[in-house]
């Protein structure tokens, strides 16, 4: 289910992440001509291009799910809609690629999307565990600081104990 209170988030990191997607994908293909100079480049631009959407998806994931309380479905939601892009802006653009070269670059784009998406949730449930122990510990901090300023406790003691009659 959609939690309605997630969706001013999800749609600020979903619009952002499309626009820097679909700007790096744009710009990337003026790389597209020197795939067919040699497979030295093919395999380099590949796995760059694909390095750079893996890196966007597990950062994008890893701060989004930063501070849920739980697993979420966003890091394969930015996972289709970050490597979604580069495949439909290769079926526009004309590479003069051969059929075997395309599917070369959709299986990188797919496979680094997906690792994207995995280790994103992984590096997601750390983050929001590390929130979890920093949340803890400033709230506790700030606790003894309003115990330690109260009118009622001049001699340090705690500000919960009963008044002797």
């Amino acid at each position: 289910m959609i939690d309605t209170e997630q969706l001013p988030r999800m749609a600020f990191y979903t619009s952002g992440l499309m626009v820097v997607s679909g700007a790096f994908t744009i710009f990337s293909s003026e790389l597209f001509p020197y795939v067919l100079t040699s497979i030295f480049h093919n395999i380099g631009i590949f796995l760059g291009l694909g390095m750079v959407y893996f890196n966007m998806i597990r950062l994008s994931s890893r701060r989004y799910m930063r501070r849920l309380d739980g697993p979420s479905r966003m890091p394969w939601v930015f996972a289709v809609l970050i490597g979604g892009l580069p495949l439909i802006w290769i079926t526009i653009y004309d590479t003069g690629w051969p059929l075997a070269t395309l599917l070369i670059y959709a299986g990188i784009i797919l496979f680094f999307s997906a690792l994207g998406a995995h280790l994103g949730q992984k590096a997601g449930h750390k983050a929001q565990q590390q929130f979890r122990e920093q949340l803890q510990a400033y709230l506790e901090k700030i606790h003894a600081q309003q115990t330690e300023n109260s009118p009622e406790s001049t001699d340090h003691e705690s500000t919960n104990r009963i008044p002797s009659s």
